[in-house]
């Protein structure tokens, strides 16, 4: 989730489980009595759709692949997976998936508030069991989570209708919450998601640094610096001057995937929510699939590994995805900024347009030039209390990067 949140407080909604067939008779009129009314299938493995998947997804993008998902599936063990397919005369004309969380007081860290609070918000999570479904990749932003035949559907269609089958998802599986992202959205959609209940409460931010072409290598990025700026970057470069840095490969992600791990949860330890932790082989699945357009980065201390990083490799971007260290070389080797220079240093050596730092530490990702960019989501929250609504606001909105501040330092 976001760090910069706002939640408009609404009354109990419950799901329409009759809207998606609803929105089907609405969108295919039935041409003679021997036309098959169109149907839909909801389940929970994307084996069971693959010969449509490829289908659809004639373009072939990745974040959609059948290798992809299968993977996702097997090494995410913290989400379960939805998928709908759309039927027209028995032949497939949508698919889109979603991911379905439990939230209980393991997602966070509820040390902050007074025990009073913590002990009612621990009790509600934990009896509850907070079920939300996030249409796509709640892990990364700007991602195709749907794929549709455009001679049967046009785009508005497209989302009317996975946007009921989120509510049929919903209530089959009593979810609390449902998030829709990463969609398009024009006045008449956005009029049509209001009419059922969805808000547009989350004011997500991601950090994004925009390469200058003139830069060339890290060096030429440092010299574009304001003399403070540039002062910094060579102090933290230098600390680091011990440490080696190398892309790892298959086989040396799989050899190192147990230590990878260890690392990534010295840092999901000290967030105050975690949405999912990643499996074993979470990083080698990537890897496999991705192949060399997706990079596990190395920071060796000796021999030993005291830093990595993951980064999805998109044709205009270098989008940082998982990263982990070990807090006390980080002290000694800045190793988290030297990431994130590191990180800038491949964006511009491969030629990209742009560098994608995330949702999280805004204000260390400002100070190297990254600019946020704002992402809205869709929400329609169903049987909580409005204090528990509150609370969750509040919990969002209180974090770290709630305060960060918004810097120049190539101004």
């Amino acid at each position: 989730m976001g760090r910069n949140m706002s939640t408009t407080l609404q009354e109990t909604i419950s799901y329409d489980d009759c809207l998606i067939s609803s929105c089907l008779k609405k969108m295919f009129t039935r041409a003679a009595k021997s036309v098959a009314e169109p149907s839909f299938i909801i389940g929970n493995k994307v084996a069971e759709f693959k010969k449509e998947l490829e289908l659809l997804n004639k373009e072939g993008v990745l974040e959609i692949s059948y290798p992809y998902l299968e993977a996702m599936e097997r090494s995410l063990p913290d989400a379960a997976f939805r998928y709908v397919v759309i039927y027209r005369k028995n032949a497939p004309v949508l698919f889109g998936y979603f991911q379905l969380y439990v939230l209980t007081s393991e997602n966070f860290d509820l040390e902050q508030n007074k025990s009073f609070i913590k002990g009612i918000i621990r009790f509600f999570l934990d009896l509850k069991k907070v079920a939300v479904l996030m249409s796509g990749n709640a892990l990364r932003t700007d991602t195709t989570w749907y794929c549709y035949n455009e001679a049967v559907l046009n785009n508005v269609e497209a989302i009317e209708v996975v946007a009921a089958a989120a509510e049929k998802i919903a209530d089959q599986e009593c979810v609390t919450a449902v998030i829709l992202k990463d969609m398009t959205c024009g006045a008449q959609t956005r009029k049509w998601l209001a009419g059922m209940g969805y808000t547009v409460p989350l004011q997500d931010l991601t950090m994004v640094v925009d390469i200058d072409r003139k830069w060339e290598t890290l060096t030429g990025y440092i010299a574009a610096l304001s003399r403070k700026y540039r002062t910094r970057a060579n102090k933290i470069l230098a600390e680091a001057s011990n440490i080696r840095v190398r892309t790892l490969s298959q086989k040396e992600v799989v050899a190192y995937e147990p230590h990878i791990n260890g690392l990534f949860k010295n840092v999901t330890d000290n967030q105050a929510f975690v949405l999912a932790r990643p499996g074993h082989d979470h990083f080698s699945s990537m890897k496999k699939v991705y192949k060399d357009d997706f990079e596990v980065v190395g920071f060796f201390h000796e021999e030993e590994l005291v830093a990595f990083y993951s980064a999805f490799v998109t044709e205009g971007a270098y989008e940082l995805y998982y990263a982990g260290f070990d807090y006390v070389r980080n002290s000694e080797y800045q190793l988290y900024f030297n990431i994130l220079f590191s990180g800038l240093e491949r964006a511009i050596v491969l030629g990209k347009k742009q560098l994608k730092l995330g949702r999280t530490s805004f204000d260390a990702k400002a100070s190297m030039g990254a600019k946020p960019v704002e992402m809205s989501y869709f929400i329609k929250i169903a049987k909580v209390p409005n204090v528990v609504i509150t609370w969750f606001a509040n919990y969002f909105s209180s974090m770290e990067d709630g305060k960060w501040k918004l810097r120049n330092p190539l101004g």
